[in-house]
């Protein structure tokens, strides 16, 4: 009897190894990351805020939701142990994602969460009709950079931060699903969110909450990963933006499994300094009315949106309306260059060639100031100027014309521009029949927003106001075959380039694109100063860039005496003056 036993207690520990094994080894349950990099000496740029406006901005909530707050500070880490797991929100464990170190506030980061980790204590949950404390993402998280350099960190606001959002999204997933499956730890779970002495009642409605969260979690992802929505991760500084958020929209909000499209146009996170001030916006130049674009970044981060049902057209939903009116005040201040200004080139950097960079002006103006405007100088002479070449006027207000460039001139991937204009969709139980993207994201943004204001008491003027003042002749929203051209103050901090982020430097994007990597990594901070961009050598953990997939082209924007090619904007530069222009967008 007693070896029968001891037989079956091996039979059992065997097969409970193997699943271990299994669990703690498969893809599907792991989450490859590189080794966190510790930060230097923090050096934060001026650039218009105070360290007040600062906090404000890495903190307000847009009605994002990831999780419960309590949830998020109860749950550990996506390991398989029987015993306790690291804390999830553990500091340096949420760095391997690429998040900065964030600053306690009582009232808007009482954890002390990363920067980009917005509190909201009253998030309504439109489908439950229920308020409660949540956790989401705000634009901080991916617009915040920081870049390595000797012994320093120099944190640059509204430049593109080094997160890969898709993992970060796995590891939470599975750290609730581990919560629910793992032996033991719903239990400490429970006791963490409840306390030690909880109610039976209050027991049994922590659990259904969780449980009916995780079966919606696993039912999306069932349905995306049947029908290959996202094939290719997009990795650390990149998402596909526009895709996304009409998933999450059209198929996600609409529940209709229909809407879903593939995710093959990922872009780099842009630079945020002075877009309140373009007229268009977008790498596509595809949105010109604020209130539209920051209602669709926040459904695209999981604000939640109630659009089925008999009372889809009600529009219920948790955007923060409030949240993002601070937010863009932040940004856009009341003239431009009066908000969030671009970065100047670090002292703790090496100094500017003044010799060097004056060569660079004249090639900067020959070559680059056609499509990309003269210096900040130039176009703040030109707003002031009785008859500006560059700004156009709404209501008072006066916005910079970007240059929209034709896909076809510039040739670089395709991919977000003209997968947005083939995109369209049913708009369900809305009963507005197949709608395009761009007026199907225009019809439920500026109907979310329409629902604030009448709830507000909005007058006419406060709601204009709120849009911007934007030219009544413009649609807050086109899909065009068109690329967007804006000025490069700042530029040396937003590598890599291109709009896809195909290109790892400056030095190459002035090169000829057989000079560029097929392959390279991203997901370090370490800056080179005279390349100007990251380190892109193999990484352990990094993602590795792949020219070849759907949107990750690296060609066109290109210098070259071959002018068989498409996309040739002049020929080709010799290293010398590669380096004088590299030196001159140092300067802006």
């Amino acid at each position: 009897m007693l070896k029968k036993l001891l037989i079956a207690l091996l039979v059992i520990g065997a097969i409970a190894g193997g699943a271990l094994y299994y669990v703690s080894h498969s893809p599907t349950f792991t989450v490859e990351l590189p080794e966190y990099q510790k930060p230097g000496e923090l050096v934060q740029l001026q650039q218009g805020w105070s360290d007040a406006q600062r906090v404000q901005f890495h903190y307000t909530s847009q009605g994002t939701r990831l999780v419960p707050y309590p949830w998020l500070m109860a749950l550990e880490q996506p390991c398989f142990s029987l015993g306790a797991c690291d804390s999830f929100v553990e500091p340096q464990y949420l760095g391997r994602f690429g998040f900065l170190a964030g600053t306690a506030d009582p009232n808007l980061n009482p954890g002390n969460l990363p920067v980009g980790f917005a509190y909201q204590k009253d998030f309504f949950d439109p489908t439950t009709g229920q308020t409660g404390e949540a956790v989401g993402l705000t634009c901080a998280a991916c617009h915040t950079g920081e870049l390595y350099y000797g012994k320093y960190a120099v944190r640059v606001d509204g430049a593109p931060a080094m997160v890969d959002v898709t993992a970060f999204q796995k590891a939470l997933g599975l750290s609730v699903v581990f919560t629910k499956y793992v032996p033991f730890r719903y239990a400490r779970f429970e006791d963490k969110v409840l306390g030690a002495n909880a109610s039976d009642a209050d027991k049994a409605k922590l659990k259904a909450a969780f449980n009916g969260f995780l079966d919606a979690a696993k039912a999306e992802v069932a349905t995306t990963d049947k029908l290959n929505i996202y094939p290719h991760s997009a990795g650390f500084i990149r998402t596909d933006a526009l895709t996304r958020i009409g998933n999450q929209v059209f198929a996600v909000d609409m529940k209709v499994d229909a809407n879903f499209a593939v995710a093959n146009a990922p872009v780099r996170f842009p630079q945020i300094w002075d877009a309140s001030w373009f007229n268009w916006v977008q790498y596509n130049s595809s949105i010109s009315d604020p209130t539209v674009r920051n209602v669709g970044e926040a459904l695209g981060v999981r604000a939640m949106l109630k659009a089925y049902g008999p009372d889809a057209a009600k529009f219920e939903n948790s955007v923060h309306i409030e949240g993002l009116r601070t937010l863009e005040g932040l940004l856009r201040g009341d003239a431009p260059y009066k908000g969030l200004t671009s970065p100047a080139w670090p002292s703790v950097f090496p100094a500017i060639d003044k010799a060097k960079a004056d060569k660079g002006a004249a090639l900067y103006k020959q070559h680059c100031q056609g499509c990309h405007f003269p210096s900040i100088p130039e176009l703040v002479a030109d707003l002031n100027s009785p008859k500006p070449l560059y700004w156009g006027s709404s209501e008072g207000n006066k916005y910079l014309m970007v240059h929209d460039i034709p896909v076809e001139k510039v040739a670089t991937d395709p991919h977000e521009a003209m997968d947005f204009i083939a995109r369209t969709a049913d708009t369900g139980d809305l009963k507005l029949g197949r709608l395009s993207a761009a007026l199907g994201l225009q019809t439920v943004t500026e109907a979310i927003a329409s629902k604030f204001y009448t709830k507000a008491g909005y007058s006419t003027e406060q709601g204009n106001a709120q849009n911007g003042y934007k030219d009544p002749n413009y649609k807050p929203v086109r899909a065009l075959p068109i690329y967007k051209a804006r000025p490069l103050n700042g530029i040396w901090a937003v590598a890599p380039y291109l709009h896809n982020g195909s290109v790892p430097n400056l030095d190459l994007l002035l090169s000829e694109q057989k000079e560029r990597p097929a392959k390279f990594y991203l997901g370090t901070r370490t800056y080179d100063p005279v390349k100007v961009g990251y380190d892109y050598s193999a990484l352990k953990g990094g993602y590795e860039f792949d020219v070849t997939l759907p949107g990750n082209n690296n060609a066109g924007h290109e210098f070259t005496n071959d002018k068989s090619k498409k996309g040739v904007l002049g020929p080709a530069f010799s290293a010398e003056d590669r380096a004088a222009l590299i030196e001159y967008l140092k300067t802006l």
